[in-house]
């Protein structure tokens, strides 16, 4: 790393305690940061002065080792007992509890970061589509991406990619809900009702202050708002998969295979690019989107003096914390990054 670098890896430098394609964290109520590796490990880990420490999941390589559809996932006071496959998304609430899309075993999880208890928030585990009007335990899924509070910590936004909608679970009542996506491949069409909608390859939600619902569509590489029941496309309106646009208009820059979005305190919208190896920003107050971190459309693992001459490798989350700075999971280079947020 060079000695001006403003940039630090900050988990899996060489020498250091070994993670594996971390996908996405988020920090508890102390300001300790918590993620969670995808499908060669299977763990929780979390990062403490400097050092990496796992502290839920059994580790095996679902690649080599697939659990059966129906297998026990192990909820219960053990959290190192517990049973994960493939999780893409974390996110912690005020109580400190992380909120886990469990995506292979087609459930949200949960682990209380103060008891170490790990529970099922929704699904049953039994792939296909169900369960809309009643209890989220007993809905169906087809592979849960991400499960992303609301601002006000009420509800989860869950991307079921493999049904192509975006389900709504509130919180205080456990039932389960689909508010964007027909079930259709495809991008919808500006103006459709959002339940009428295709949104195909729905893969990650996110929501705004306003209410405003974001929700990023892999296949179409696509980030669509939800605003009143309707949908728009707001990044990439032509769907085509590519890197262009840059500095311009959003509805007319093109991304490749996006994977993951979260909002900054400005109300803006991050995008882990992740086939164009960036993270880009999305302006809803300028409708322009701009690369903020990576070096695309190539991979690399060079680490620079800032975000944008630091290569990433098909990144897939990114976060910022109140200090200011900003967290990215630069998954398939094998580590976590930290670097001040250019505002």
């Amino acid at each position: 790393m060079n000695a001006s670098s403003q940039v630090e890896v900050i988990a899996g430098a060489p020498g250091t305690t070994a993670i594996s394609e971390p996908f996405s964290l988020d920090f508890d109520s102390r300001g300790i940061a918590y993620g969670v590796e995808f499908t060669k490990s299977n763990r929780l880990f979390r990062l403490v002065d400097g050092r990496v420490e796992f502290v839920a999941g059994v580790e095996h390589n679902v690649e080599a080792n697939k659990p059966a559809p129906d297998a026990d996932v192990k909820d219960g006071k053990n959290p190192l007992e517990a049973m994960f496959n493939g999780m893409h998304d974390i996110q912690i609430t005020k109580d400190d509890t992380a909120i886990i899309g469990d995506s292979f075993n087609h459930r949200v999880r949960l682990f209380d970061l103060k008891t170490g208890e790990v529970t099922t928030l929704a699904g049953t585990g039994e792939k296909g589509f169900g369960g809309d009007g009643g209890l989220a335990t007993a809905g169906k899924f087809n592979i849960t991406m991400t499960a992303s509070l609301s601002p006000d910590g009420e509800r989860v936004y869950i991307a079921d990619i493999g049904n192509h909608r975006t389900r709504l679970l509130d919180l205080r009542s456990g039932r389960l809900s689909t508010i964007a996506g027909s079930g259709e491949k495809g991008l919808p069409v500006d103006g459709a009702v959002a339940t009428a909608a295709a949104m195909g390859d729905t893969r990650a939600v996110c929501q705004a202050l306003d209410g405003t619902l974001y929700v990023l569509l892999r296949g179409g590489n696509a980030l669509v708002e939800v605003v009143n029941g309707k949908v728009r496309t707001v990044v990439n309106r032509a769907g085509e998969k590519g890197y262009s646009g840059d500095g311009g208009p959003a509805a007319e820059a093109t991304m490749n295979g996006p994977k993951y979005v979260a909002m900054d305190p400005q109300g803006r919208v991050l995008i882990a690019d992740a086939e164009n190896h960036c993270i880009r920003r999305y302006d809803p107050a300028t409708e322009t989107i701009e690369l903020i971190a990576g070096q695309p459309p190539a991979a690399s693992d060079g680490v620079g003096e800032t975000l944008l001459t630091t290569g990433l490798r098909r990144p897939h989350g990114g976060r910022i914390v109140p200090d200011g700075m900003i967290y990215v999971c630069d998954t398939y280079n094998n580590r976590v990054l930290r670097a001040p947020y250019a505002k």
